[in-house]
């Protein structure tokens, strides 16, 4: 990809550059906006996020346009194309969007920064930056007082957006300190201070806003807290009321004696109350209240005592008793059945004592209902006698959610555990009604909270909720209680987190408003501060311009007595220092160059010297000949390096001489014919064979050495190097020069590098000759090995050849010498002979050898006399000549290895028979009889020897 992009911009101004990058990575940065923009208003259906989903296609078609302006070469119409549609599209958002217009803002002001300092030129950058504020200081204040109707932001929005200005403001730090060195001291000085007077206005502004956001959303949280513990009390207690009536009903007399009455009459059978139940079910079903068995119900004096009751409590719709059988005594109105102990209600009541229900639809009265069931006790011993029940309409529960609603937003429910919830409908006669629907929050979510408060979304709408179970006085553990709290009511107070923060958000607009008038004050008074500093300096850079262009005899004005005056001083100083100094300045300069002159040649001379080093390595490590190589190495360093004479010292096996091996002069091979050698530690080179460290000897200076050898009458300077392998001095490396002086250091540490690669040549060389000595003599060894083996295998064996015809073969005893055998067989070589005329034969002699030893001959006569051997069928001959001698010396090996097995069994078994005789005289029997057996018609004796002392 980089690759790519560096094609496509070769030949590009770095700002076209730029510009192209810029376009390239917000091409699919816009276009990955809109689709996350268009998912959204998907899913919340808003004009106003398709609107911005659509406002943002639009500068992804304006970024598509500047790439198409820039290849034509039009890169400033390009940017502003872009600069300007970006500040469109982003106020157009803000006007769309709550909650945006901070974030927007911050973002176009820096946007349009890194944008235009990094493709536009410094003038036309300054406009556009101020451009950009504007913008952004417009988004602001669309913001905060903007009149339109906007869309809440989404979820999802709210955390996209902050990631953008997070990554903008990271994007614009990093440009800023990468371009920070290249920007007027003026520039950063005006960067510095509103750098660090709008961080510090904005850190106050953001801990003030968000202590201020925190006290009051505790403050609203604490609220509808309190509200949502008031409601939840409020309608346990009047759930616990109820209660409270039915059991003081079930205590009235009339209510006891007919209980006791009806228990008194015995229980009925389960045949006899199966058809009482579908007999009163039939009454039920056409309301028939004229039935006998329904108007024993009904008409009697408790069931009119129950109607009172429902006058002076209406919310009770139904009311009815039951004997401890589950079977009616008293109601109100006719019941769907006749006997009730089969439902769950009578059970849990007559064994608990109480149950409440879960609210219902009631379609009989268009309402919402719950059931109470209560057990009827005899008051002195508490032991039952029936079940008393109503059914309680939840009308009552309208005037405490309709005192629940607060402010335009603020509402109260009651949510169910089955995943419902009541909550309160407006009519169209202004009046309040409650209606049972499916819950609209998942209270599970709610309830796992153990904060006063939740920030949530509800109707897809940022919402504050806060949520209590629904109880009586708190504390209160009697068994009405437990039984309200086990109905897991909660109630739920819900508002717009809009209403909610109307005060957060006046006080946030107040700071902003607040920061941004700080922040152009402070922008000016910067800029005005930055020229008040940068001015002399820019003066002072002004002389030192007029000196960098050889006008010396200007002077800098001292203005003030501070850091700025001292460096006006100090420039007038140098001015006159360079005035003194120029005049030796050419002297120094020719100086210097004959220093690096004298540099350049000696670098030269050691790149050399590396080079020929280089070069005599790698044609030493090719010779493995000691007697080849050591001359060679003389001969190479003496036309290399121009030495007068180059010797080789061996150090005898003894270590008490270095012996010369070989020179390159006429002296030194004299020296050599003679046998020359130093004792160690005598002379130059018997002290670095002793010592193993380089030495020079000079014949001038303080370390003058008197050079007196006949053979090497011109020598003036010698240098001995140790020729070291392996941490041990074998010999040195002797070089010797007509010229005085002509050795330093430097070049024993150049050539020590040479003396190092001869060393291992040289050890290489005697390794390998030693090597091939080891191999010859194996070989010899060996081949003297195999001639014995294989002439006593010959002399053992009865046949010595093979003859094979056309007709047939036959084992030879007798050998057969002819001439071209004797020939391959003394000469070890192919014979062949071609047959020129009827009385000639074809012939082809071959030795057959196994590593180099002629084992026999392989003849090869051809049937017709004018046979002509062709090169491939006498190559054929050798190749079966060469695998029958590996076959042949195999199939000896094999009958060698047989006849040792053999022969160890036998001494296996003869030991075996001996070992298991302990009788001295059984011993020396078997040891004779086995002898015997193995060795057939020779006489065997076993004789002791007498001890000498006899």
């Amino acid at each position: 990809m980089i690759r790519r992009f560096n094609s496509m911009t070769e030949g590009m101004s770095p700002q076209t550059k730029n510009a192209f990058r810029i376009h390239l990575i917000g091409l699919p940065a816009t276009i990955l906006t809109a689709s996350i923009y268009l998912i959204t208003a998907f899913q919340y259906g808003s004009w106003q996020l398709y609107a911005w989903s659509a406002d943002i296609w639009v500068l992804a078609l304006a970024v598509l346009a500047g790439i198409f302006l820039i290849r034509q070469g039009r890169v400033a119409n390009a940017v502003w194309l872009l600069l300007i549609t970006l500040q469109i599209t982003f106020l157009v958002a803000v006007a769309l969007i709550d909650d945006t217009g901070l974030t927007i803002g911050i973002s176009i002001t820096i946007l349009v920064a890194i944008i235009a300092g990094q493709t536009l030129s410094s003038r036309q950058a300054v406009w556009a930056i101020i451009l950009g504020t504007i913008s952004g200081i417009i988004a602001v204040l669309i913001e905060l007082f903007s009149l339109f109707q906007r869309h809440p932001q989404p979820p999802l929005i709210r955390l996209y957006l902050p990631g953008i200005l997070i990554a903008v403001t990271l994007l614009f730090g990093y440009v800023t300190i990468q371009q920070f060195r290249h920007y007027l001291l003026r520039t950063k000085l005006i960067i510095i201070f509103i750098a660090i007077a709008l961080g510090s206005i904005g850190a106050v502004a953001f801990l003030s806003s968000a202590t201020l956001q925190a006290s009051l959303t505790d403050g609203i949280g604490a609220q509808l807290s309190t509200l949502a513990n008031s409601k939840a009390s409020e309608i346990g207690q009047a759930l616990d009321r109820d209660v409270d009536i039915l059991k003081t009903l079930s205590y009235n007399q009339l209510v006891q004696d007919l209980s006791a009455a009806s228990n008194e009459q015995g229980p009925l059978a389960k045949l006899e109350i199966d058809q009482l139940d579908i007999k009163w079910q039939k009454a039920s079903a056409s309301n028939n209240t004229a039935d006998p068995l329904v108007s024993a119900v009904i008409a009697n004096r408790l069931g009119d005592e129950f109607r009172q009751f429902q006058e002076d409590f209406p919310q009770h719709i139904e009311v009815f008793l039951t004997n401890q059988q589950g079977i009616n005594v008293a109601a109100t109105n006719i019941t769907s059945d006749y006997y009730q102990a089969d439902e769950e209600w009578w059970q849990v009541a007559y064994q608990k004592g109480l149950y409440i229900g879960q609210p219902e639809y009631d379609e009989s009265i268009d309402s919402i209902a719950i059931i109470i069931a209560a057990r009827v006790n005899v008051p002195e011993t508490e032991s039952p006698i029936g079940v008393l029940r109503t059914t309680i309409t939840l009308a009552a529960l309208t005037d405490s959610l309709a005192s629940g609603l607060f402010g335009q937003t603020g509402h109260t429910d009651i949510y169910l555990p089955n995943g419902q919830e009541i909550q309160l409908e407006v009519g169209e006669d202004g009046t309040y009604r409650t209606e049972l629907v499916d819950a609209e929050l998942d209270i599970d979510k709610l309830t796992q909270s153990n904060q006063k408060y939740q920030e949530i979304a509800h109707n897809n709408i940022p919402t504050l909720a806060s949520q209590a179970l629904v109880t009586t006085v708190p504390g209160d553990v009697d068994e009405d209680a437990t039984a309200i709290s086990n109905l897991n009511w909660r109630v739920v107070v819900l508002q717009d987190q809009s209403e909610a923060f109307q005060a957060v958000e006046l006080q946030t607009r107040n700071l902003i408003l607040l920061a941004i008038a700080i922040s152009i004050a402070v922008t000016f008074a910067a800029i005005s501060m930055a020229q008040v500093i940068s001015a002399p300096i820019s003066r002072l850079n002004s002389v030192a311009n007029k000196i960098a262009s050889g006008e010396l005899s200007v002077q800098a004005q001292i203005e003030s007595g501070d850091e700025i005056g001292t460096l006006a001083a100090s420039f007038n100083k140098m001015t006159a220092q360079i005035n003194e100094l120029i005049g030796t300045l050419e002297d120094r300069v020719a100086e210097r160059t004959a220093d690096l002159e004298k540099s350049r040649l000696l670098s030269e001379k050691r790149a050399q010297e590396l080079q020929s080093i280089s070069e005599i390595s790698r044609t030493i490590s090719t010779e493995q000949r000691m007697e080849i190589l050591l001359p060679l190495v003389t001969r190479l360093v003496s036309e290399r390096f121009d030495f007068y004479h180059v010797g080789i010292f061996f150090v005898d096996n003894s270590r008490q001489f270095a012996v010369l091996q070989a020179a390159n002069s006429e002296g030194g091979k004299r020296m050599i014919e003679r046998g020359h050698r130093l004792e160690m530690g005598v002379g130059i080179v018997g002290n670095v064979a002793a010592a193993g460290k380089p030495r020079i000897a000079l014949d001038v200076g303080s370390d003058a050495v008197f050079f007196n050898n006949p053979d090497l009458p011109e020598t003036r300077s010698e240098m001995a190097l140790p020729l070291n392998v392996r941490g041990q001095t074998i010999g040195v490396l002797d070089v010797q020069s007509t010229r005085s002086g002509a050795f330093t250091e430097s070049d024993a540490s150049t050539l020590g590098i040479l003396a190092d690669q001869v060393a291992i040549a040289l050890d290489n060389a005697r390794l390998f000759g030693q090597a091939q000595e080891s191999l010859n003599e194996l070989q010899k060894l060996y081949r003297q090995y195999q001639s014995q083996e294989w002439s006593e295998f010959i002399r053992q064996a009865t046949q010595i050849g093979y003859y094979q015809t056309m007709t047939g073969g036959t084992p030879l005893t007798v050998p057969v010498m002819t001439d071209e055998i004797k020939k391959a067989l003394g000469r070890g070589e192919v014979v062949v002979l071609d047959g020129s005329n009827e009385k000639s034969q074809p012939v082809i002699a071959v030795p057959v050898k196994l590593r180099g030893q002629t084992l026999g001959v392989l003849n090869i006569n051809a049937p017709k006399r004018d046979r002509k051997w062709s090169q491939d069928e006498i190559n054929l001959v050798q190749a079966i000549s060469d695998r029958l001698a590996l076959a042949l010396d195999n199939a000896r090996l094999l009958q060698e290895s047989q006849r040792r097995a053999a022969k160890e069994q036998k001494i296996g078994e003869v030991t075996a028979k001996i070992g298991a005789s302990i009788n001295m005289r059984n011993v020396l029997q078997t040891a004779v009889e086995e002898l015997g057996r193995a060795l057939p018609g020779s006489e065997v004796v076993i004789q002791f020897q007498a001890s000498q002392e006899n």
